[in-house]
């Protein structure tokens, strides 16, 4: 019975850090969508139209120069 219990919280713990890391995954892609959501709003809204520069420039400023900054948006390269 004891061996049981053991084997169960190996299993619950492991379980458990493992969906932990998953959703950290997530919640880090959503987050930088909804940076590029809000860029690309504030952009339209702001003057009424939006162009493929604007759009391109949104990613840019949210994907590209993030891959190039550590967890702070510190530059790294």
């Amino acid at each position: 019975m004891n061996r049981i219990l053991k084997d169960g919280m190996v299993i619950a713990i492991g379980l458990l850090v493992v969906t932990s890391i998953v959703q950290s995954l997530f919640v880090s892609s959503a987050y930088a969508l909804t940076r590029y959501f809000n860029c690309v709003t504030r952009i339209a809204n702001g003057n009424g139209t939006m162009t493929l520069k604007n759009v391109k420039g949104c990613y840019y400023k949210v994907f590209q120069e993030a891959r190039d900054a550590d967890a702070d948006g510190n530059k790294i390269r």
